[in-house]
């Protein structure tokens, strides 16, 4: 039975960040708090695509209450997608009672790929990403999840975002990769180092990867599209289950 501080982290999650600006919703953050306070493997988080630094600071309060001293974030603060203020950020944090613990580094992923060495239990892939972006992050620091540890996809469902092929195509059909599933627009799985150990969740996967699939032709450009495909894109999104997770629940069923 999860521990009630944990319990009420997770249901009180969005209350820590409902003034600063994001795009994640309430079950969102409560699904990135039961992933963060819940440790399935060994090493730390590490949030790359920070916005105002909603999730790094839901990962922050998370990771402290699972008795860890650091979770790190990175980031450009300026992109294509959007331009953060690096002194409003920085505010968030101190604001929430967590610069101490979040090590943020103020550059691209791909600056410090070749000299990351540090274990990781959750790969948060977060903000808006383009399918190379999205690729390239993916690439460059899924290798060091470590077994057991969980990558997650931010907007994965959301028009012109690249993390829907990523997951798609280099999660679910991957081997090695078990558990797997969406909660609103974040598509998650769990890395196992033997793939005999994920072997048993194929059905699962294959499902998932039924429900995704239809949607790349709709996220994979940036094309304005006619009023038909947009209803057709909802009415496909409503296949995908989505739903937000009991922590027991999940916990159990990641396993």
């Amino acid at each position: 039975m999860l521990d009630r501080a944990i319990t009420d982290y997770v249901a009180s999650a969005p209350h820590f960040v409902k003034e600063i600006p994001g795009q994640l919703s309430d079950r969102e953050l409560r699904f990135l708090a039961l992933m963060g306070a819940c440790p399935l493997a060994a090493g730390e988080i590490l949030s790359i695509g920070c916005g105002m630094g909603q999730a790094a600071i839901v990962f922050a309060k998370a990771a402290r209450l699972a008795g860890e001293m650091r979770v790190s974030a990175i980031d450009p603060l300026e992109t294509k997608f959007y331009r953060t203020n690096l002194t409003a950020i920085e505010g968030n944090f101190q604001k929430a009672g967590v610069s101490d613990i979040i090590d943020f580094h103020h550059v691209f992923p791909e600056e410090i790929s070749d000299i990351w060495d540090r274990p990781l239990r959750l790969l948060w892939l977060g903000c808006e990403h383009s399918p190379e972006g999205a690729e390239t992050d993916f690439d460059e620091y899924c290798e060091h999840l470590t077994d057991g540890g969980i990558v997650a996809f931010q907007n994965a469902v959301k028009r012109r975002d690249g993390g829907l092929v990523v997951f798609t195509e280099d999660v679910l059909l991957d081997e090695h990769f078990g558990a797997a599933g969406v909660c609103g627009s974040v598509a998650w799985a769990r890395y196992h180092k033997d793939p005999d150990v994920a072997r048993k969740f194929r059905d699962q996967k294959s499902t998932l990867y039924q429900c995704l699939t239809p949607l790349i032709p709709f996220v994979a450009d940036g094309q304005k599209r006619s009023w038909w495909s947009r209803l057709s894109l909802k009415l496909h999104e409503r296949r995908i289950p989505h739903q937000e997770f009991e922590p027991e629940s999940w916990l159990r069923n990641v396993a």
